[in-house]
C-alpha cells in the first residue's frame, strides 16, 4: 500500500537527516490522514495518497513555473525539483498519448464522454486529463 510505503520512507528520511524528503512526506502524510478522517474516520487508501500527491505536485509545478520566470531564488527551484521527484515516485506510471489512443480505440467509444468514462473506469490515476482530452478529440473527431 502506498501509504505504508510513504510512512516507511518518511521514517528513513528522518533517520538519514534528509530534510527535503522528510518534510515533504511528513506534510503529505498528515494531509492524507486528515482527508481520511474528514471522510468519515475511515482507513487511508491508495486513492487518498494519489489525490494528495497530485495536489502537492500541482503546487510544486506552480512554484517551478515561478522559478523559471526568475521570481525566486535558484536554490529554492532545486528544492522544488527534488520535491517533484519524490512525489512522482508515489504515482503510477503515466500513460503516453499512444497508450491513451490505443485504449480509446479499444473502448469503442463514440463520444468524448464515453471515452473519458472508460479511461476513468479502467486507468484512473494513470493518465493526464488534459492529454487524454486532446487525444480523444483527435481519435473521435
Amino acid at each position: 500500500m502506498l501509504f505504508e510505503r510513504m510512512q516507511k520512507e518518511s521514517l528513513e528520511a528522518r533517520k538519514a537527516r534528509d530534510q527535503v524528503k522528510s518534510s515533504v512526506l511528513t506534510t503529505a502524510i498528515s494531509q492524507i490522514k486528515a482527508l481520511a478522517i474528514d471522510d468519515g474516520h475511515r482507513a487511508v487508501n491508495d486513492a487518498d495518497v494519489m489525490k494528495i500527491v497530485k495536489q502537492f505536485l500541482k503546487g510544486v509545478e506552480e512554484n517551478l513555473a515561478l522559478a523559471a520566470q526568475g521570481k525566486m531564488d535558484a536554490s529554492r527551484a532545486e528544492q522544488f525539483k527534488l520535491e517533484k521527484d519524490i512525489l512522482l515516485s508515489y504515482l503510477p506510471q503515466q500513460m503516453s498519448a499512444d497508450d491513451i489512443k490505443a485504449a480509446v480505440k479499444k473502448s469503442g467509444a463514440t463520444n468524448i464522454g464515453e471515452a473519458m468514462k472508460y479511461l476513468k473506469a479502467n486507468f484512473d490515476g494513470q493518465y493526464d486529463g488534459k492529454l487524454a482530452s486532446g487525444v480523444i478529440k483527435e481519435v473521435i473527431g
